[in-house]
This record gives structure tokens, C-alpha cells and sequence, in this order.
């Protein structure tokens, strides 16, 4: 019962699925983020249905597309955001508190476009061109959800206050939910056969630039990096099978 509810508070935080927010405070969804590698196979799982079943009415080209984007309306488009937060900031020039001004803007700038354009593009044509779009999705999804728990597992400080500091106090060189993380993303993992290592070893290189830029650029890590390492290392995935 405890797995169950804490996969039901990662796919509350994660989702917009009404599965009821059983949680108080993101603290409490931390300790349960071991579980996010399942909740991602869950939303990619979904996402996958609907791209299979919209591939009886519509060419491959269309149901690619509309696999993705019910697994982006899944999300909420949380993580997007984030990643186009952290573009604009990053082309700031001056000091970290400069650019997490900028992270912090409502408006996104040409950075945003620029960046969510190509990263959706390509995300979109990795899964038009894998051989299995529902196991592309899961791999992929779970990839991403495992890729923001090391995240906060490696993270050496944090750049402000907020969503992503209650995770990284959390998760941060917690050995032990790390590697719970890792044993329920490897089931996922393997479903990548022999480019399983190809998989693993670029979302690791992603998360290392990530929060090694994120760093040096803005003082440390946020929730808005955070959603940026889950959208790459998504990407990231995603090309390692194609």
C-alpha cells in the first residue's frame, strides 16, 4: 500500500491526472521520488496508447506527433517550462542573480523559442523514427524521471529558494533512495536491449552539463533546471535508440 500511494503522490506531483494530491509538502513527494522512474513508464504508457490508437486513422507521421503531445498535456507542460525558463536565463550576460531574474520572467524570450523548438523537434522525430513508439515513450519518460532524482542526488547547492530546494534536501547524497531509483528504472532501461548502456550513459552526461552549467551560470540548481534535465535527458534517451 505504501508504494502504491507514493507512486499516486509522484503521479499528482507529476501529472495532471486526478489522482488526488496526497501530499503536504514536496518534502513528502521526495521521499517518495524512488517511484518517479514508474510514474514516467505510467504517463509514457498512456501517451503510447494514444499514439497506437491514433495510429489506425492517421499516417505514422501524425501519430508521433500526437503520441508526444499527450504525453507534454500529461505533464502539464510542467518541465517545458522550465526548460525554457532556464534557455532565456542562460543567454543572459552578467551575474547569476541577473540571470535568475530572467528565469524568473513570465515572458519567454527568443532563447525559449529557439531552444523548445528544436528540443521538440527532434524529440518529435526520435519517436517517428523508433522502431517501437510505445517502448521509445517509456524508455524515454523513464530516462527522464531518473534523470532529475541524480540531479538532486549530485547537486552541490541550490541557486534560490523554492520547489527544487525541498528535493535536492531531500534526495541530495541520499545513497539510499538513489539506489531504489536505479533498481525501478533498470526494468525500464532493459527495455532498450543492447543500446540500454548508450541510454544510461548519455542521460548521465546530460545531467552532469546540466547542473554543472546550472552551477556556474545561476549558483546552483532549481525547479526550473530540474524540468530542463527531464526534457533533454528525455531527448537524449530518445536518440540513443535512434
Amino acid at each position: 500500500m505504501r508504494l502504491l500511494s507514493g507512486l499516486r503522490s509522484c503521479l499528482g506531483f507529476l501529472t495532471v491526472l486526478p489522482v488526488g494530491m496526497r501530499f503536504r509538502k514536496y518534502e513528502e513527494v521526495a521521499r517518495a521520488a524512488w517511484l518517479f522512474p514508474a510514474a514516467g513508464a505510467v504517463i509514457a504508457a498512456i501517451a503510447g496508447f494514444a499514439g497506437l490508437i491514433a495510429d489506425y486513422f492517421a499516417p505514422d507521421t501524425l501519430s508521433a506527433g500526437i503520441a508526444l503531445m499527450v504525453l507534454l498535456l500529461l505533464t502539464g507542460f510542467h518541465h517545458l517550462d522550465g526548460l525554457l525558463d532556464t534557455a532565456d536565463a542562460a543567454m543572459v550576460r552578467g551575474t547569476p542573480e541577473k540571470r535568475l531574474k530572467a528565469m524568473h520572467d513570465i515572458n519567454h524570450g527568443v532563447a525559449a523559442f529557439g531552444v523548445g523548438f528544436f528540443v521538440l523537434l527532434l524529440s518529435y522525430l526520435a519517436v517517428y523514427e523508433a522502431k517501437g513508439m510505445l517502448t521509445a515513450l517509456i524508455v524515454g519518460e523513464s530516462s527522464a524521471k531518473f534523470a532529475m532524482v541524480v540531479a538532486c542526488y549530485s547537486a552541490g547547492r541550490v541557486s534560490h529558494s523554492g520547489m527544487g530546494e525541498a528535493f535536492v534536501k531531500v534526495l541530495r547524497r541520499n545513497h539510499r533512495t538513489m539506489l531504489l531509483c536505479f533498481m525501478m528504472y533498470l526494468p525500464f532501461l532493459l527495455l532498450a536491449w543492447e543500446r540500454a548502456p548508450v541510454v544510461l550513459a548519455l542521460v548521465l552526461i546530460v545531467v552532469y552539463a546540466l547542473t554543472t552549467g546550472a552551477e556556474k551560470a545561476f549558483g546552483g540548481i532549481s525547479g526550473d533546471v530540474l524540468g530542463a534535465v527531464n526534457e533533454v535527458s528525455r531527448l537524449a534517451a530518445l536518440f540513443a535508440l535512434v
